[in-house]
């Protein structure tokens, strides 16, 4: 083998190795970069949880005043609850929430509601009124019992 069939060949084999480098070190940073986007998407998820979380714990304290009142509480508790991957409905306190959302989920909101007849409002009015009434004690115990579970 002649010294200049040798250098072409050290010269290639030196080109596909620096080449096979560079591929490995732009794998390498792509995986980096995955990685960091997989753990701030995470981070962003137990925000989004903690947020949750933190909203229903609110909503729980300002029920039955007059800011808020039980139904729209309930109503919004539950939703929280399947934002957060939570299937209570089979507790037998937290339950309730889930009864009322299902008793109440036909009346219309936001502004399907501001474009209803005032008689058809007064309609869901009394019904959501006879909701509270008749599950009023259930939401209580259910507030209770939410507050002590453990949302993680």
């Amino acid at each position: 083998m002649s010294l200049s069939v040798f250098f072409l060949a050290l010269t290639t084999g030196i080109l596909v190795i620096a080449g096979l480098a560079l591929l490995i070190l732009r794998l390498l940073k792509k995986d980096q970069e995955r990685k960091l986007a997989l753990a701030e998407a995470e981070q962003r998820v137990l925000e989004g949880r903690s947020e949750r979380i933190d909203s229903i714990r609110v909503l729980l304290k300002v029920v039955g005043t007059e800011e808020l009142g039980w139904i729209e509480a309930a109503i919004r508790v539950k939703v929280l609850l399947d934002q957060l991957s939570f299937d209570l409905s089979t507790n037998e306190d937290i339950g309730v929430f889930y009864k009322v959302y299902a008793e109440t989920e036909h009346i219309p909101t936001h502004d399907s509601w501001n474009e209803l007849p005032s008689s058809a409002k007064k309609k869901f009015r009394v019904q959501m009124e006879q909701c509270e009434a008749q599950y009023l004690d259930a939401l209580q115990r259910g507030k209770q019992a939410l507050l002590d579970y453990p949302l993680v």
